[in-house]
């Protein structure tokens, strides 16, 4: 009697442990291949069942568009860069006439200005919008790229009146333009 309880009990488990296999095997085999008659065509449909937990690569534009930025901005800044030591040389070359060395020292003036300009727009619009931007000055306007369209006509109007007070620079002369991406 025993030896048939045992039995009994073995057997329920190995066939509720088989009926276990099989469930999870069903609701977790990756592909699932079917096909389905559509008249005189025969069709056929992949589905592919994802398991929770699986590791999944995703670039967003987000995480696209703040590359995008740290490249411009490096390479803004290497132009930076450039333009400083080809002023500080024409400065420290002992063959420099005095009016190229003041000329000079007056371009590597605008130029730190510029940069501390820039970065503070950048650094203004990011704390007012809450959007990240990109600015670029020239001798006649600024350029604001913006990382997502600004939301409403207010965020225009503050990210202009930001680069009119610190570039002084009239509305006519500031673009902003929205990064694609």
């Amino acid at each position: 009697m025993i030896l048939k309880k045992r039995q009994l009990v073995t057997g329920t488990l190995v066939l509720a442990l088989s009926a276990a296999v099989f469930v999870n095997w069903y609701y977790t085999k990756p592909q699932t291949q079917q096909t389905a008659q559509n008249g005189k065509e025969s069709v056929s449909v992949t589905d592919t069942v994802h398991n929770l937990g699986d590791a999944e690569y995703v670039l967003s534009s987000e995480v696209a568009q703040k590359d995008v930025f740290v490249e411009q901005r490096l390479k803004r800044q290497q132009s930076h860069d450039e333009a400083e030591e080809m002023l500080r040389e024409i400065i420290t070359d002992s063959a420099s006439t005095e009016a190229a060395v003041n000329e000079a020292v007056k371009k590597l003036t605008a130029l730190s200005d510029r940069i501390t300009t820039e970065a503070d727009i950048e650094t203004l619009a990011k704390a007012k919008t809450g959007i990240d931007c990109l600015v670029v000055l020239s001798d006649t306007g600024a350029e604001v790229i913006m990382s997502k369209a600004p939301s409403d006509s207010a965020t225009v109007l503050q990210i202009t009146e930001i680069a009119m007070n610190k570039a002084s620079l009239s509305a006519e002369n500031i673009t902003i333009i929205e990064l694609n991406g």
